[in-house]
């Protein structure tokens, strides 16, 4: 086998170990956010091509990070507080959701609301793993 056909197979098996990994390997799943939005994503707005969903039930190893970034719910990870918001009387902690959770999916949304949620994903404090709710929440969301 040549040098490069052995480089592009350690890179093809890289890529999908890290692809089957996913958000986490518990039932508990874990909201980390990112310090910043990648360079060339732009702030989302609604797109109207596709039907927005109503209800999501979480599935093992998901996180608000993860939902929000689903083509049917908003299409864009940075939204997560939206999913928070809206189920305050489900998540205690935006860290700690759990396998066949059944959220609300806000809709209708203006674009203040949509620019203050991912202002509010990209102010959150980096992830530290914890499995209780945190004593203190965190400040600033609605």
């Amino acid at each position: 086998m040549k040098t490069n056909q052995k480089l592009n197979l350690a890179l093809t098996l890289l890529a999908s170990g890290v692809l089957l990994y996913g958000c986490g390997t518990k039932q508990v799943a874990q909201t980390g956010v990112p310090d910043q939005p990648m360079a060339n994503e732009a702030p989302a707005t609604q797109k109207a091509s596709f039907k927005q969903a109503k209800h999501y039930v979480v599935k093992p190893n998901d996180c608000l990070w993860k939902i929000a970034g689903k083509p049917n719910i908003y299409g864009d990870s940075f939204q997560w507080p939206l999913l928070f918001k809206a189920n305050r009387d489900l998540i205690q902690d935006p860290d700690l959701i759990y396998a066949k959770q059944n959220l609300k999916v806000a809709e209708s949304l203006s674009q203040a609301q949509i620019n203050h949620a991912r202002q509010l994903a990209m102010d959150t404090p980096k992830y530290k793993s914890h499995a209780k709710r945190r004593e203190t929440q965190l400040a600033g969301y609605f």
